[in-house]
This record gives structure tokens, sequence and C-alpha cells, in this order.
């Protein structure tokens, strides 16, 4: 599959050229007055000829407002279509969020049959925290074609053409939220737009609590009691097994030389563990791919991220922590 832009019909609007190198580059994209703005969906009744007698078949089919021409295939009367306002609407209310966010791109692919808009969510789409760099991209995505939902998502790749769309639709990992075009779509509309206020809530509290581990200091050994008091919080009766023993040393090897992290705070303490459970946790080392990334993100391996992202930042749970696991360790050198 290639870009999707067809030639006269769809356009893709953004701040730098793309791979395709059919960019339209503004210096600014206004949410209020772009591509999108400029032309809507209009629902009009699907007859057919039969006998030469004109019949109402039941089924609409959406055109454009601005030449009349065909927009995806016939629609069911149960089939709610998202208007291209409707749709600027929820990216309008991010961006108010946040005022410092650029619209990134714009457009439409497949005759314009899927619509799409991306913003920054800052100054700049890539940021640093200490020594590591984020791409934050918020992704707002509709099909007017009926092969997708509405859909929001948070992720590293801009979207600006039909590749990245489906790469942005299919990526569940940094889903915000979604909606079927079905029942009452305003409805949906709103809580779709609640969502994306949580979403915005939480990666700041993220980004706040982040700096804050970067300027706690820990050494090595003491980041590998707190990993075996992590690692043994259900049942530390039980001692430290070899299994447990080797998991410390490899987080300890992550926490020095792990992606982005020195080995000297918390943020490399939080990381390692991110970094573990999310490619190394699994049976294998992270080898099965598939089970890999369904512990990561919704299994055993999300569970333990969550869990030490709440030790970390919690100070008195912390030392517990680190205070039961430098036991532990002391009794396994002796035994």
């Amino acid at each position: 599959m290639g870009h999707g832009i067809k030639e006269g019909r769809d356009r893709q609007v953004g701040l730098k050229q793309a791979w395709h190198g059919l960019t339209e580059v503004k210096a600014k994209i206004d949410p209020n007055n772009n591509y999108l703005t400029s032309w809507d969906v209009e629902r009009r009744p699907l007859s057919v000829e039969v006998d030469g007698v004109t019949v109402e078949s039941g089924f609409d089919i959406l055109v454009g407002s601005d030449d009349g021409q065909l927009i995806g295939k016939p629609l069911s009367q149960a089939y709610k279509e998202v208007s291209n306002e409707s749709f600027m609407d929820l990216v309008s209310d991010a961006m108010n969020r946040l005022p410092k966010a650029k619209l990134e791109s714009i457009g439409s692919v497949g005759n314009r049959g899927k619509v799409f808009a991306t913003i920054s969510l800052g100054d700049h789409k890539e940021y640093k925290l200490g020594d590591r760099e984020f791409q934050d991209f918020l992704n707002f995505g509709n099909a007017h074609d009926q092969s997708s939902r509405l859909w929001i998502n948070n992720t590293n790749v801009c979207t600006v053409c039909e590749n990245t769309f489906n790469f942005n639709l299919n990526s569940t990992k940094g889903l915000v939220g979604s909606a079927v075009h079905r029942g009452d779509i305003e409805l949906k509309l709103a809580d779709l737009t609640v969502l994306v206020d949580e979403f915005l809530d939480t990666q700041e509290d993220f980004k706040t609590k982040f700096d804050k581990l970067l300027k706690r200091r820990i050494d090595l050994e003491k980041a590998q009691q707190l990993y075996t008091g992590f690692l043994t919080r259900n049942n530390p009766r039980e001692g430290v097994s070899a299994r447990c023993l080797n998991t410390v040393e490899r987080l300890g090897e992550l926490f020095t030389r792990g992606a982005g992290n020195r080995g000297e705070n918390y943020a490399d303490a939080f990381s390692a563990v991110t970094d573990y459970y999310t490619h190394n946790s699994t049976r294998g080392g992270g080898k099965n791919k598939a089970s890999q990334y369904y512990s990561s993100e919704h299994g055993l391996g999300r569970m333990n991220k969550n869990a030490f992202w709440t030790v970390v930042n919690n100070r008195e749970l912390c030392e517990k922590t680190i205070n039961r696991g430098k036991k532990l360790l002391e009794l396994a050198a002796i035994n």
C-alpha cells in the first residue's frame, strides 16, 4: 500500500515535506481554517432506476460538499457519519488544552475515504527528559468510507499518508479512545473529548513525576536492593530464588547501560524496569514477540511496570522496598 493520496481529490498539508513528496508545506496550519474545513461530507439518499421508475434503495451515500463526488460506499440507515466539522472540533478542543501545541499534519487519503490530523504536544514534537528523547504526537483519524472507526492515539508516528493512517489506527499501545459509527454519535464525541482531557492530564503528570525522578540519586547497589524488594513483594518469606537474582542482575545492567540510562537516578531505575518488561520478561527472554507484546501491554508486564511506577513515586514505600531487598540479599549471601 502506498501513500493513498488521489491526485485532484486528496491532499496532505504539513509543516514539513513527508516521505511521499506530495506535502503542501505551510509554516502554520490553522485548526479553524484548513483543508478539512474547506469541504465536508453531505449525506444523500441513494436511489436506483427500475423499469424506468426511480426507487429509493433504503441506503444513503456520502458526497463532497464542494464537488458533489462520491465518498465511500452506500450507507445503511444505522450508520452515523462524523462530519469534518465535528472531527476538527475534537482536534481544536485538544489544542485549546495545549497552548504550545502545533497542528503538524492534516489531510485525506483514499479518495477522501479517510481523514486525519496530527498535533504535537508542545513546542516541539520531540522533547527531552534528562538524556531521554521523546516524540509525542496525538493522532486523530476518521473513515468516511466505513473502513475504520473514529480513533485517537498517541504515538511517535505523524500521520501523513494511508500507510501511517493504518499504522496509527492499528497501534493499540497508545490508544486514547475510539468510537464506532453507530448509535448516539454526539454522545460518543463528547466521551472522546473527556478521554483526551484525561490523557493530557496523565501526560503532564508523567512528565512532572519523571523530572522529579531524574533529580533523586540512587546507585547500583541500592537499585539492586530496590529490584529485589520489588520482585519479592508478594512472597518475601520465600526468599530470593535463582531466577529472581538473574532478573535483578539483568535489571542492574539496564539501569547502568540501558537506552538513555547512566545508573545514577530513579529515572534510570524506572526506565530499566520499563525496558525489561517491554522486551525481555517472558520465557526465552522475549523471543516470542507476540507473547512479549501481550505481557507488556495487557498482562503481567504491564502490571509490573505500573506497580513499580507507584513504588518509585512514593518515598516511604520505596524505602520499605529497598530495606526488604537489602535483607533478602544479605540472607541469600549467607546461604
